[in-house]
């Protein structure tokens, strides 16, 4: 079963996410900030990262440049309320395959994209 871990601080859209996926057959973990997914990933592996990018304690931005550092190369889509083309220049060029404004995309379509990923 491929894992996910989901790094999104609101909790409500995190649990939903991870409901939906997990209905899809994928198995998920979910944390709520960045200190926390740099602490798990440290200890195990994922097949996909679901990162967003506005979150306490450590962003998405810093995510992408530990997981270079690291040499972690789990692929990461980047979920965030951020649309401005910087900010979606930035986190491709630190690494993220994909990225998608939460506002505009469906459930559907994110578990689509997660299958795409992970096929």
């Amino acid at each position: 079963m491929k894992k996910i871990l989901i790094v999104e601080d609101e909790k409500p859209l995190a649990r939903v996410l991870s409901l939906k996926l997990n209905s899809a057959g994928y198995l998920t973990t979910t944390v709520f900030n960045g200190e926390e997914a740099l602490s798990i990933l440290s200890k195990d592996h994922f097949d996909l990262i679901i990162l967003d990018l506005v979150m306490p304690k450590k962003d998405g931005f810093f995510i992408l440049s530990e997981l270079n550092r690291l040499g972690i190369k789990t692929p990461v889509v980047v979920s965030s309320n951020l649309s401005q083309k910087e900010d979606v220049d930035k986190a491709k060029a630190l690494g993220a395959v994909d990225y998608f404004v939460k506002s505009d995309i469906t459930l559907v379509d994110v578990v689509a994209k997660v299958k795409q990923y992970l096929q």
